[in-house]
């Protein structure tokens, strides 16, 4: 379940970014159908709990759901490396910040100051 979070909550990103009027609308139909594509997951875990008829039902349904479940880790596959190359440029721009070196090589710059061969 927690890669299809994290898959809605980068599908959810771009429909808001990328939709302004119909974004919400789309990212509140993308969970609703999340939602009801991952209720094969309760099947799933209450399989003795389910009489014989459900049985039948959930396996029929399990096709589906099996595909959807590849797509969901093609998803992840996909979305993660993407994911990391942008939080490691943001932390590689805080910390190239944050250096004391680049504080003063950027001071130097900004008053003109620096160094004068003779």
């Amino acid at each position: 379940m927690g890669l299809h979070r994290y898959v809605y909550v980068n599908l959810k990103r771009v429909l808001l970014r990328d939709y302004p009027k119909l974004g919400k609308k789309l990212a509140r139909i993308a969970f609703w159908m999340f939602v009801m594509l991952d209720t094969p997951f309760l099947f799933i875990y209450f399989r003795g709990v389910i009489h014989a008829e459900m049985t039948v039902l959930s396996r029929v349904l399990l096709y589906p759901f099996l595909i959807w479940q590849t797509i969901m880790l093609m998803w992840v596959l996909i979305l993660l490396p993407i994911t990391l190359w942008r939080q490691g440029l943001k932390l590689w721009k805080k910390m190239r910040n944050t250096l004391p070196i680049a504080h003063e090589h950027k001071n130097h710059k900004k008053n003109g100051l620096g160094v004068v061969t003779e």
